[in-house]
């Protein structure tokens, strides 16, 4: 447990219905006595349609009428519909309940608290969601290959794919710059923005049309 009234090893799973201990809770592996402590702590904030969702999703997987990758499909439309603290929530229900958070059926779920006057991270480039909280942001992302990451709020450690570089004009939008074109581009000048960059332009007919 990481929390400022009380830190150091759970010794009775029971502090699990406090939905303050159970969001700053390190999961190390599953309690079928911790899951229902969480089920219970976590119906008394978190949305209730996600909340039932999962508890009947995971039920389902247990008794072999859902594996793994279709418990992930099926998190997907639940996770539009959660918050920042069900997102969390969910990641220590699945732990206690299965064994394995969403980092290990391909979906990674990453935190940030925001800290006046630091950098921003990078924006992951293969998000599905972000989740903007009063607090905090939560970003859900695939999760294929490349450098490992941990986040002790979600307690995910897997490898986050980074996917193909941005473009340099999308790089820069997410570095906070304003992106606008200069002039008007006419036939025989398509890529004005990308000359005054000096990056590639692929002419408009290389691109495939639609009848």
């Amino acid at each position: 447990m990481d929390h400022f009234d009380y830190y150091g090893p759970i010794t009775d799973v029971k502090i699990l219905r406090e939905p303050r201990f159970l969001l700053s809770a390190i999961i190390i592996g599953p309690s079928e006595e911790g899951f229902e402590h969480a089920i219970a702590a976590w119906s008394s904030f978190g949305t209730l349609e996600v909340v039932e969702g999962v508890y009947a999703y995971l039920m389902q997987m247990k008794r072999g009428l859902l594996t793994k990758k279709e418990l992930a499909h099926k998190l997907i439309p639940l996770l539009q519909k959660a918050t920042v603290a069900d997102i969390l929530a969910l990641q220590r229900v699945l732990k206690l309940g299965a064994g394995f958070t969403t980092c290990d059926i391909g979906l990674v779920v990453l935190s940030h608290v925001p800290v006046v006057g630091a950098t921003p991270p990078r924006r992951p480039s293969t998000v599905l969601l972000e989740k903007m909280g009063e607090e905090s942001v939560v970003y859900v992302a695939r999760n294929n290959e490349g450098s490992p990451v941990y986040d002790l709020e979600t307690m995910c450690i897997m490898p986050m794919s980074e996917g193909e570089a941005p473009h340099p004009l999308y790089a820069a939008y997410l570095r906070g710059y304003k992106v606008v074109t200069e002039g008007i581009p006419g036939e025989g000048d398509l890529c004005v923005v990308h000359k005054r960059l000096g990056v590639r332009c692929r002419n408009l007919w290389q691109f495939p049309t639609t009848p």
